[in-house]
């Protein structure tokens, strides 16, 4: 009976993940409501969910205020930057749907297509690691969008994520709006807990010391 009331039961444990990612998740969409604060907003979310899944301690919501403060504003200048490469694409979308049709449209839309999964992927990398490392905007853009490539199947795993309530919406919309307060509630600290498991072990590897070369007295 005893087991059943300990804070280490399985059960107790993930009901206060539940709980965690929940409220963080909610902290994050207010934090978005300004606009201009999205970008911190993501950034602090992942470095909070991160630290969760490493099991830091430190307490969640201290640990999301304190990364939101100090990636604000190198988060923010790329926040809005890709809320604008975001906003040029789906405009590109509406033109080529609205002015082009039969072989250019299907040509000039893969293209498009392309830069979408390319902007979308590299997004999925910058904002942890602005969360994580220290580094200029350029460099993180940078980093972003070669680890996009080289884990490509982890990005479009992590694209898939982020999209999945957008295409719930679109092709099952009934059903979004039935269950809109779950996507609410749970949508983006879930969304940012995955990324956490994928990306850890991508962390892992760039950060593995080299293995130091023997010396010539250990060859001989």
């Amino acid at each position: 009976m005893k087991k059943l009331f300990d804070l280490e039961n399985p059960v107790f444990q993930a009901i206060s993940r539940l709980t965690d990612l929940t409220v963080l998740g909610l902290l994050c969409l207010a934090c978005c409501v300004p606009v201009v604060t999205f970008g911190p907003a993501v950034t602090a979310l992942f470095r909070a969910v991160y630290d969760l899944t490493l099991e830091r301690g430190g307490g969640a919501v201290k640990t999301y205020f304190r990364a939101f403060r100090d990636n604000f504003r190198q988060a923010a200048a790329a926040g809005l930057l890709g809320l604008l490469v975001l906003a040029a694409l789906a405009c590109d979308f509406l033109l080529l749907k609205l002015y082009y049709q039969g072989t250019a449209y299907t040509a000039l839309f893969a293209v498009v297509a392309i830069l979408a999964v390319l902007a979308g992927g590299a997004l999925c990398y910058l904002f942890p690691l602005i969360a994580r490392y220290e580094n200029t905007l350029r460099e993180h853009a940078r980093n972003a969008l070669v680890l996009s490539i080289r884990y490509f199947p982890k990005t479009l795993a992590m694209l898939f994520i982020r999209l999945l309530p957008l295409l719930t919406f679109w092709f099952m919309p009934v059903v979004f709006i039935q269950t809109l307060l779950i996507w609410i509630l749970f949508a983006p600290g879930f969304s940012a807990q995955a990324d956490a498991f994928l990306l850890r072990p991508v962390f892992e590897q760039l950060e593995a010391k080299p293995e130091e070369a023997p010396s010539e007295e250990e060859e001989e």
